[in-house]
Parts: C-alpha cells; structure tokens; sequence
C-alpha cells in the first residue's frame, strides 16, 4: 500500500476499523478526545478522534454508555480490538460517562469532564 500524507495506507485502514470495532461495542456511547493530551490520530484532511495507535499499544478514549459497568466496557473492547490491534496492547480510556435519556425522553449528550 502507499503512503498517503506520511501515513501509510494500511495504517489509515487499521485506525479506522479500529475506531468502528469500538463504536460497535454496546458500551461505548462514543469515542472522545480525552482530555489534556488528546487521543486522536491525525490523517490528511481529517482526525479520527479517540484512536491513536503507537509502537507498542493501541489507545481508545471512550465515552461508557449508561448501564454499563467499566470492566465490561474493557473487555467488550479489547476483545473487540484484539483482531486489529496487531499484537499491540489495547489501552482504554474512559474520557466521559453517558447518562442515558433526560427528562423529556431524548438521549443527553454528553459533555466533556475536563
């Protein structure tokens, strides 16, 4: 595969399965920044927020749907992540907490911690 913008193809491919085998993870509401030192993985033209693959481990910031424990979230994902993650350590962060549905019925969104 070539390059694209310095980034391989193949590691343009492998962020993005790696941000849908999280999101596909029924407690993950949604991948996050995280907080001071942002995950994300720069690619030409875009970000993929709450992925960065490194030299030794692979990091996701998530957002824990409501209901869900966090050791559950961990092991959803990194079960999830283990096919892709290409004998890396899967590191998750837990950036925010979903809080389900307000008042009026509709999904909160949730807001940043930091």
């Amino acid at each position: 595969m070539t390059d694209v913008g310095g980034v391989s193809a193949q590691g343009t491919y492998e962020v993005d399965v790696i941000a849908s085998a999280a999101l596909a993870c029924p407690a993950v509401a949604a991948l996050d920044q995280g907080g001071t030192w942002a995950v994300a993985t720069y690619l030409p033209g875009r970000r993929v927020i709450g992925v960065r693959i490194e030299d030794s481990r692979v990091l996701v910031s998530v957002v824990l749907a409501a209901g869900y424990s966090v050791p559950l979230l961990e092991a959803q994902v990194r079960r999830a992540l283990a096919a892709y993650a290409g004998g890396r350590q899967v590191d998750v962060h837990v950036a925010d907490l979903d809080t389900g549905t307000g008042p009026s019925g509709e999904r909160d969104r949730h807001v940043p911690a930091w």
